[in-house]
């Protein structure tokens, strides 16, 4: 029971940050790379009519925990949830490369100035 616990509370505060519309990622106040203005909500309302359900909510981390579940048992194991997380890591960081390979990460490689003008010295 104190692991269930333990798990919603994590899972709990991993979440609760995604619904936070408002939030400006980058000096320009465009949302940044953790912060995907309104798109944890949108995966949680899942009819789309614009509120999330207890059952929504509930639903969408019951998939989360069997998810990490790796053996199908009811129960994360410490292992389960390091997996898990290293897994998580992993695709954001395919995720993160893929968008600087598109010119549209944070650390996106800089642009060439347009031809015709000079770089400051």
């Amino acid at each position: 029971m104190k692991k269930l616990l333990a798990f919603s509370a994590l899972t709990l505060a991993f979440s609760v940050p995604a619904f936070a519309g408002d939030v400006a990622g980058g000096p320009d106040g465009k949302p940044g790379p953790r912060h995907h203005k309104g798109m944890m909500f949108e995966k949680l309302d899942t009819d789309g009519n614009g509120e999330v359900t207890k059952a929504e909510f509930q639903a969408f981390h019951d998939k989360k925990f069997a998810e990490m579940d790796a053996d199908g048992n009811g129960v994360v194991t410490k292992a389960e949830a390091e997996a898990a997380h290293e897994k998580m890591r992993e695709k954001m960081k395919e995720h993160r490369k893929k968008r600087m390979e598109e010119g549209k990460g944070d650390h996106a490689p800089p642009q060439p100035p347009p031809a015709g003008d000079e770089a400051p010295e």
